[in-house]
């Protein structure tokens, strides 16, 4: 018989207790500071290219399973 693993249960917390809220303020704060500048640089070219479904070497990339 397979071994079962009952699926992970998501952690139950009041997002109004003090701490979690001054905790989520300040991790905010600090992701901010840290990516906010990387995050308003733009996409390459390059990159922007292969995200496009349009574009020619999406196509081609799709066509063969090897290129993959």
């Amino acid at each position: 018989m397979p071994l079962r693993v009952a699926p992970a249960q998501p952690a139950r917390r009041s997002s109004s207790e003090p701490g979690d809220i001054a905790f989520d303020r300040w991790l905010k704060r600090e992701l901010g500071r840290l990516y906010d500048e990387t995050l308003a640089e733009p996409v390459p070219d390059e990159l922007a290219r292969l995200l496009d479904p349009s574009s020619e070497v999406a196509k081609d990339r799709g066509k063969d399973p090897k290129k993959r």
